[in-house]
């Protein structure tokens, strides 16, 4: 039998795994919050790597897909940002070039999550002044995530595989933090030299990062950019345009290293599919089945073909708590992930409870070894 570590590099890369990998996960405020046990309290209130550790081994999990921080970073010389609460639940923050300054607005109330509701690029003469603040950038390496990331890998063995959050892709970066959805359409229509000439510049401080962190911590398998690309938010047609190109050359510098090259891509991804299949990446993140997504594992393996991997969220979807729900939702979900193969499951979420998302994974336990 081979090791949990290499029966997932092999689902990864769309080899032939032994079993369907189920790996808890933890992010902050995606967990659940009812009927916590009092030893797992704290490890659900920081969702660190060491903590998914803890609660795998509280369920006795065999297969482990753990997040490292970035071991460099992008720092500026001549640009700063600067937040101000002026008000109760409202935060400014600014960020200040030598060309002039961009401002971002969030607020809270009482009850509801955080949102900004103002972002920092609104005019094609703020997009200008965010190129300056790129332009600007330079790598600095992170001693102490690397040392952190070194131990995690003697802590893991044989037992998973480490992995990268990185920037998304210029256009998802902008549509996700610096501008709002409808202010960046329009410039990419009225400007697109200058929007075309922020991408390139954002880019390059990325790709920079990627080179940068492949060389300091050889011991990540995987690098992940976080574009949460759906077509709610932008067309195939944009993706083609802008990322599919940056995309091959990250996954070809990921390559070069030996390593893989996912794309969180969260949503509603069916129509995306055929323009992923004609990229070099190896996979697609947090792929979204029905009734969330538009597209399931099996539909989607022939819209992308045989060379790409998924990782899903097994509990997305599941209707409720309910015991016999649950083990539906999970004989339903494993048929399917059979049926396309390569995929990966993590278990989680804010929408379980404790006992909901126990029960979860020893259903999953009973069935991820059967062919």
């Amino acid at each position: 039998m081979i090791s949990s570590r290499e029966n997932l590099l092999r689902t990864l890369r769309c080899g032939n795994p032994e079993w369907i990998p189920v790996c808890p996960h933890l992010f902050p405020n995606e967990n659940p919050t009812k009927g916590i046990p009092e030893e797992l309290r704290d490890v659900f209130l920081s969702s660190s790597s060491r903590d998914i550790l803890k609660l795998g081994e509280y369920f006795g999990a065999e297969d482990y897909l753990i997040p490292v921080d970035s071991p460099a970073y992008l720092v500026s010389d001549t640009c700063a940002f600067e937040s101000t609460r002026i008000g109760p639940g409202k935060e400014v923050t600014t960020l200040r070039t030598p060309g002039g300054k961009l401002r971002q607005v969030a607020e809270t109330m009482e009850g509801y999550p955080g949102m900004v509701t103002e972002r920092f690029v609104k005019t094609v003469d703020d997009a200008r002044l965010l190129a300056g603040y790129f332009t600007s950038l330079r790598v600095e390496p992170d001693p102490g995530a690397v040392k952190e990331t070194r131990e995690l890998k003697g802590l893991l063995g044989d037992k998973g595989v480490l992995f990268l959050r990185t920037n998304g892709t210029p256009l998802g970066m902008c549509y996700r933090v610096y501008s709002d959805l409808t202010n960046l359409v329009y410039m990419i229509a009225d400007a697109p030299e200058v929007i075309g000439d922020l991408f390139a510049r954002m880019e390059e401080k990325y790709f920079q990062l990627y080179e940068a962190s492949l060389r300091a911590a050889p011991e990540i398998d995987a690098y992940m950019g976080m574009d949460d690309t759906s077509t709610t938010l932008i067309s195939p047609a944009m993706f083609d345009s802008f990322n599919a190109g940056l995309t091959d050359r990250r996954a070809d510098l990921c390559h070069a290293h030996g390593k893989i090259y996912m794309h969180h891509s969260c949503g509603l991804i069916r129509n995306l599919l055929p323009i992923y299949r004609k990229t070099r990446m190896d996979g697609v993140d947090a792929f979204t089945p029905p009734p969330i997504g538009d597209v399931g594992y099996a539909d989607g393996r022939k819209l992308l073909g045989p060379g790409f991997s998924m990782i899903s969220g097994l509990g997305g979807g599941l209707r409720s708590m309910d015991e016999h729900e649950i083990r539906r939702h999970v004989k339903d979900r494993f048929e399917d992930a059979r049926a396309a193969g390569n995929v990966v499951f993590c278990f989680g979420g804010a929408h379980l409870t404790f006992a909901g998302m126990k029960l979860l994974f020893d259903e999953s336990r009973k069935v991820k070894h059967l062919r």
